[in-house]
């Protein structure tokens, strides 16, 4: 069984990209739409979609409604996804690694299942068109670690055999910490353009320090600024469009925004953006 489009029920969370609640913008009604309305927009853009959204259901099915963070990325609008799965319960695992393995076992490689042994908060997983046939061969497992005035984390990955640091990421109050965010974005390359912070209204917003790149994220943003970023940061041009026509029934939900970029000649350049959500 593959996602469906549905309508939002009275009992379902708001949560952003950590997991964790927030008040909805606007009071829901009969016509808010569930916030994976988007993630299908996005499988809908590729042949392999269909495949696809059938693993993502079999995921859903596994985990429970809501309690996987799904993540559409737009390079150069080509798409690719990637889905998150909490555990904040470290080593008192409820789900982890292996419980990927039961649920996909013809996808995810021997011997990834060692890792939840260590302490991570959540693991990722990278899909994209090729992954339904050539399976998942590592994921990146994220720890705790100091900094922001929120939280921070550590991620690394994963194959199975070694363990090698990829990137850092720490949280910040976007208006009221905005004085130490841009100190610490001093020891960034410039962001690029107009996507500064406090740029989408954002309530949170996080700096990483990535192997191939630098990256910020503007975590709880209203549909009205999402599709503005969608817009500003040359989003996939069919999923732009399929935003701004929800957008109505999407009101009530904070979005959590993603871009990564690099130094380049003439200055920093985006290299791709991303919008989350939950399923």
């Amino acid at each position: 069984m593959t996602l469906i489009r549905s309508l939002r029920q009275p009992d379902d969370p708001f949560r952003d990209f950590c997991q964790w609640d927030y008040d909805p913008v606007t009071a829901p009604d009969a016509q808010t739409l569930r916030q994976s309305a988007f993630l299908l927009h996005a499988l809908n853009q590729t042949p392999e979609g269909d495949r696809l959204s059938a693993i993502f259901r079999r995921i859903q099915q596994h985990w429970g409604a809501f309690n996987t963070v799904w993540g559409v990325k737009s390079t150069d609008g080509a798409l690719s996804w990637e889905l998150y799965f909490y555990d904040y319960d470290r080593l008192d695992r409820r789900l982890g690694i292996a419980a990927l393995q039961d649920c996909l076992p013809e996808l995810v490689a021997p011997g990834l299942a060692a890792a939840d042994q260590w302490p991570w908060f959540m693991f990722s997983v990278e899909f994209d068109t090729m992954t339904s046939e050539a399976g998942i061969a590592s994921v990146d497992l994220y720890f705790e670690h100091d900094g922001g005035t929120i939280s921070a984390g550590l991620s690394e990955v994963w194959d199975g055999y070694h363990r090698r640091p990829k990137n850092d990421y720490r949280f910040y109050r976007s208006a009221p910490d905005r004085a130490q965010i841009l100190r610490d974005l001093s020891g960034l390359p410039p962001l690029p353009g107009r996507l500064q912070p406090g740029r989408f209204d954002e309530e949170v917003f996080v700096i990483s320090r990535k192997s191939h790149s630098s990256a910020v994220y503007f975590s709880r943003v209203p549909i009205r600024q999402t599709l503005l970023f969608a817009q500003e940061t040359g989003f996939n041009a069919a999923l732009t469009a399929a935003l701004a026509a929800d957008a109505a029934a999407l009101a009530p939900y904070r979005f959590d925004l993603g871009i990564d970029y690099c130094v380049r000649p003439g200055g920093s350049r985006l290299r791709r953006s991303a919008i989350y959500g939950i399923f």
